[in-house]
């Protein structure tokens, strides 16, 4: 009897892992799907701030914020490719290599994020000092 309860219960545990394995790939797959519109909709938004700079008035810091824009984009790619490499490789030969990838992915976000916000307070002071509205993406 106590055999039967050690395998039933070593079945049930094996079901489980089975069962969040599943999941877990699962998971990895709508973050991997994710990042991949993230990346898209980076691009789409530093191809459209870049027009909209040259169409409207150089302000001081626009500049700013449109490199800053395609430095972040630049990064949200990188690190979606770090991510599509963990994810599809599974268990690789070199798994840290990916991951590497991803984290530097995110520093490049970081660095095009404060360029961005630099050229943003710029581009606020300027509107201020002479009264004036505008996008501030």
């Amino acid at each position: 009897m106590g055999n039967k309860r050690r395998e039933t219960s070593s079945q049930k545990e094996k079901e489980k892992k089975t069962d969040d394995d599943a999941k877990i790939n699962e998971l990895k797959i709508k973050i991997l799907t994710s990042l991949w519109i993230q990346t898209f909709a980076q691009v789409l938004e530093a191809t459209s701030v870049t027009e909209l700079f040259y169409l409207e008035e150089q302000k001081p810091g626009s500049e700013e914020i449109v490199i800053g824009i395609w430095i972040q984009a630049i990064g949200q790619l990188v690190e979606t490719i770090g991510v599509s490499e963990q994810v599809m490789r599974g268990e690789d030969i070199f798994p840290f290599r990916s991951q590497r990838t991803s984290v530097t992915g995110d520093w490049i976000q970081s660095m095009g994020a404060a360029v961005e916000a630099t050229g943003g307070e710029r581009v606020l002071h300027y509107n201020l000092l002479r009264g004036r509205d505008g996008l501030i993406p």
